[in-house]
């Protein structure tokens, strides 16, 4: 009976499957954050609009207290004082997952080797036990052709 299948190097396979989900969940992470500060952006943005409106609003209907006038800017400069800031963050961040992509593709490219060789080595196996298997089957047929032979002569001698 031939042995079963046994990869050596399985255990860094694994390892390395692990660091590639690993890479992919850092990726992942700093994606959501981005994906959250565009989010907290589009709100502001909109905080922003809804203001300005307002302030419109009041300025044609001549309601607004100069006092109020000057609160509101100055909320909205903070608020585009803010977006700029998370656009600095974000800009950071981009470079960062930029890094973590490319750890990503590294990480994915080491995981394939060894997943090619595991392949290759797989099919090296299963052609050495068809070889095998092969070579029975013939030395079995060999046998039976021989004891067919012995066993005609043995029974056209007796007759």
């Amino acid at each position: 009976m031939a042995r079963r299948f046994q990869f050596r190097l399985q255990t860094l396979l694994r390892v390395r499957e692990v660091r590639e989900r690993e890479a992919m969940r850092k990726v992942g992470a700093k994606q959501a954050e981005i994906a959250q500060i565009d989010q907290l952006n589009r709100q502001t943005t909109e905080e922003i609009e809804r203001h300005q409106s307002v302030l419109r609003k009041h300025q044609r209907q001549k309601l607004l207290a100069p006092d109020t006038l000057v609160r509101e800017r100055a909320w909205i400069g903070h608020l585009r004082g803010t977006i700029v800031q998370r656009q600095t963050l974000r800009a950071g961040l981009v470079t960062e997952l930029a890094t973590l992509q490319g750890k990503l593709r590294a990480a994915r490219t080491r995981k394939r080797v060894i997943e090619k060789l595991r392949e290759r080595r797989w099919e090296e196996y299963v052609s050495d036990r068809r070889r095998c298997e092969q070579a029975e089957a013939d030395e079995l047929a060999q046998q039976l052709h021989g004891f067919d032979k012995r066993f005609a002569g043995a029974v056209s001698g007796k007759e």
